[in-house]
């Protein structure tokens, strides 16, 4: 009985082992369009020399980090609202029950 049990087993493992499973992916993955949407550079800094590209990028680095926080303390506010509109509804369920 062991002996049966050990030998599925290794069979399982060769079978395995040997490649009978084959998952081909796909060669390309295309979302949404196909052209992506044009760039409007007409926002981007006017610079003259590597130094103040540099400098631009470390402005737009900085800016980047604070929009996070800032979007992180604005999740913060909305979930904390959303615990207090839920724990009004209980309590205003439970007045409506009695």
């Amino acid at each position: 009985m062991k002996l049966l049990c050990v030998l599925l087993g290794l069979s399982v493992i060769s079978l395995a082992g040997a490649g009978c499973v084959s998952v081909k992916t796909p060669e390309k993955i295309e979302i949404g369009a196909s052209v992506p949407d044009s760039v409007d550079s007409s926002r981007l800094p006017q610079t003259a020399s590597h130094e103040e590209c540099r400098q631009e990028l470390y402005k737009a680095y900085q800016n980047i980090q604070y929009l996070e926080r800032e979007n992180q303390h604005l999740k913060q506010k909305a979930d904390k609202y959303k615990r207090e509109r839920d724990e009004c509804r209980k309590r205003l369920e439970k007045f409506e029950k009695d």
